[in-house]
């Protein structure tokens, strides 16, 4: 009964280990800028080992109502296998959130808030 429990722990452990996709590459910023103020707008850039660059921005904006909501507005650019450079430039806010990029299909769906 013992070698019985012990091997089903065993197992349990083997089943619920993690293993890793091999499509996914993990690799470290190069370069890595990011700022904030007391208000949660922020800018944040970095740069991975094979040239993916991300850049984004947030910025309160006013509503209609005398509020005010977080915008943003970014883009990423990468090399596809094919070697082509991709950019992705996208922006959210009160309208919506809104992706912009030739490689994406056309029209881009607006996802409401």
């Amino acid at each position: 009964m013992k070698y019985f429990v012990v091997l089903s722990c065993m197992v349990v452990v083997a089943l619920s280990a993690v293993i890793p996709d091999p499509s996914v590459r993990e690799l470290p910023a190069v370069r890595h800028e990011e700022v904030h103020d007391e208000y949660g707008q922020y800018a944040l850039r970095y740069i991975t080992a094979e040239n993916t660059v991300v850049s984004e921005r947030g910025r309160l904006v006013p509503t209609p109502n005398g509020g005010y909501v977080l915008e943003i507005e970014g883009q990423y650019q990468f090399i596809g296998d094919d070697g082509q450079i991709y950019v992705t430039k996208y922006r959210g806010g009160p309208d919506g959130f809104h992706v912009d990029g030739t490689h994406l299909p056309e029209p881009v769906p607006v996802i409401p808030v």
